[in-house]
């Protein structure tokens, strides 16, 4: 890995988080390895906080850089779009809602806490630009040190984690709901501008388009043996999710639109585990690219993108009616009217996004399952050759034959 990047002033930053504690000095390293992320610099910071009382204290911080070092991924993750966006969750909308739960006396245990906490952040070393720029930051609590550890993209969630996850998934959706409802001036100003509808075609041009369908066809025909209807069905489920990518129609409100992360797989996802080694507690992470849509989004492409197939298999109806029932609790438990939240409606909702989710998973499988190495070592090398490098690997086209195989059994997008 290339040296890591220096962070200008980040006491300027973090001192207003530290209860009056001031930051003497910090340590920096990298966090992820290259290939377990793609849109930005992860930065393990051990900091020498100085507190109140005089006592010198370690902090464990995460710093998140824009793509600083990758001039490719600047122009496919627009940091001008998902910094803010990013930001928004921790300054605007996690501090929203905790007061609303707050505000709805809900007891403690019930409150959603899957957010780290934030230690400030800045688009700008000039406190007075309006335009994202290399100094941008993101300071959060590292959740690591608090005993939080990150998925293993190479295992698929199983039962006990795909149920946990789904639970806590459903009160991350309903709660912004529920702020749409009782506080709709702080929504609107607050949290809604801050959610646009992200392109990431616009940062590739029209031979990158074309080779990352070209890669993903490809990939489908190996592992179907390649059966027509279902390459022509992706190539035709796949064109959608570019026109769904390229759509500038403003998203109309509707029962479940919310913030929808939009990239929830496992990178995405820490969890916590009790004594005897099962998960308890879930933190959701990498908020870039999350924008006002339908929460069957995250739903769908959660369980086709990180839970094993087996799961899938056997327990998908299961999944689905306990996603729908956690989310009407938190409604409920928010005093918001759920009659018109049918589970035959939500289900009506899910087939009509599915489509777009499953041709999102056909995509990310060969990021998701990369094999080690057709990975640099170094990050500022990385691109997104790492698709056409691993089409064919035994475990993407196994996981894409049984994509293609489940879309099929639940009716998401090939007729029988």
């Amino acid at each position: 890995m290339s040296e890591v990047p220096q962070i200008i002033e980040l006491a300027r930053v973090v001192d207003p988080f530290l209860n009056g504690g001031k930051l003497i000095s910090y340590t920096s390293r990298y966090l992820t390895k290259t290939g377990e992320n793609y849109g930005s610099i992860m930065l393990a910071i051990t900091a020498k906080v100085q507190m109140l009382s005089g006592d010198v204290e370690e902090l464990a911080l995460v710093a998140k850089l824009p793509p600083i070092t990758n001039d490719y991924f600047w122009n496919i993750f627009q940091p001008e779009r998902t910094s803010r966006t990013e930001i928004a969750i921790y300054k605007y909308v996690a501090p929203a809602l905790r007061q609303l739960q707050w505000e709805m006396e809900l007891d403690e245990e019930e409150i959603f806490d899957g957010f780290s906490i934030y230690y400030g952040s800045r688009i700008s070393l000039d406190p007075d630009s309006t335009r994202v720029d290399r100094n941008a930051l993101l300071v959060q609590e590292n959740l690591q040190a608090s005993g939080f550890k990150p998925g293993n993209r190479e295992k698929m969630f199983d039962l006990s984690h795909a149920k946990l996850i789904l639970k806590e998934m459903a009160k991350y959706h309903a709660l912004p709901i529920a702020l749409r409802v009782k506080k709709p001036q702080v929504f609107e100003e607050d949290v809604r501008p801050y959610f646009q509808h992200f392109n990431m075609n616009l940062g590739f041009g029209e031979k990158e388009k074309t080779q990352l369908e070209k890669d993903i066809l490809e990939q489908v025909s190996i592992a179907t043996n390649n059966t027509d209807r279902y390459v022509e069905g992706v190539r035709e489920l796949y064109r959608d999710l570019q026109k769904y990518r390229d759509s500038v129609d403003e998203v109309k409100d509707n029962l479940y639109t919310t913030i929808a992360h939009c990239d929830l797989w496992i990178n995405n996802i820490m969890l916590k585990y009790d004594e005897n080694g099962l998960p308890c507690k879930v933190k959701f992470v990498d908020f870039q690219i999350s924008q006002y849509d339908s929460s069957a989004h995250d739903v769908v492409f959660f369980l086709f993108s990180s839970v094993e197939s087996a799961v899938l298999d056997q327990h998908f109806d299961e999944l689905i009616s306990l996603y729908y029932q956690s989310f009407l609790n938190c409604l409920n438990s928010l005093k918001i009217p759920t009659e018109s939240y049918s589970y035959v409606g939500f289900l009506k909702e899910v087939h009509q996004r599915a489509p777009i989710q499953i041709a999102t998973a056909l995509f990310m499988v060969k990021i998701i399952l990369a094999d080690h190495s057709t990975l640099p070592d170094d990050y500022k090398d990385l691109d997104l050759s790492v698709m056409s490098k691993n089409v064919g690997k035994e475990n993407i086209t196994k996981r894409t034959s049984d994509i293609i195989r489940l879309a099929e059994k639940y009716n998401f997008f090939l007729s029988n």
